[in-house]
């Protein structure tokens, strides 16, 4: 199995020189099938139902589509 990882930076104010520069600091990488996880909790916990049956965050009839891929995902790991 083979783990990609996504790369991140961030910009983060540091004393260089005596001025105030923002400089490119590198971000601890995490594995790719943590990020999806991380989605698919996400989309789970976004996509919740409202008291009249529908989908708080798109509307449609819950389960919708987002929460049922996401649960298959969720399934897989």
């Amino acid at each position: 199995m083979t783990i990609r990882f996504v790369e991140r930076t961030k910009l983060t104010a540091r004393p260089q020189d005596d001025r105030d520069a923002l400089v490119t600091v590198p971000v601890p990488l995490t594995p790719e099938p943590a990020q999806l996880y991380t989605l698919v909790v996400l989309n789970l916990y976004v996509h919740g139902p409202a008291s009249t049956g529908l989908c708080v965050r798109c509307g449609a009839v819950w389960p919708c589509e987002p929460v049922r891929l996401a649960c298959r995902l969720r399934e897989a790991f």
